[in-house]
């Protein structure tokens, strides 16, 4: 709709975003892409998520808008994801399929 807002940016980015509002309180989405890919900046953007979620459930924040996290990976294991964020984790699949890869090498 007309009042929607989008922001594209990086994990350190969102994290310097963490520094400044440690509740996101005017971010309702985080979707986090390649979320295998695992960098010191990935995992600790994840620590501070699964806190903010924590505290969320707990009542501890003043936010006043709803608050999701979406975690994507087409190769994670989502057993370990749904273990650290918790048991209550939503998982959403889809079903997807390989393609044939043909490797073709120039000549010299």
């Amino acid at each position: 709709g007309p009042d929607t807002c989008l922001t594209f940016v990086t994990t350190g980015v969102l994290l310097r975003m963490l520094e400044e509002d440690r509740d996101l309180e005017t971010v309702t989405h985080v979707l986090v892409d390649e979320v295998h890919e695992r960098t010191v900046e990935n995992d600790f953007l994840l620590l501070t998520l699964r806190d903010l979620t924590d505290r969320i459930e707990d009542g501890k924040t003043e936010r006043k808008v709803p608050f999701s996290v979406c975690l994507m990976s087409a190769t994670m294991d989502s057993k370990v994801l749904i273990n650290y964020f918790g048991k209550n984790t939503p998982k959403v699949s889809f079903p997807g399929r390989t393609f044939p890869v043909t490797t073709l090498h120039l000549e010299d």
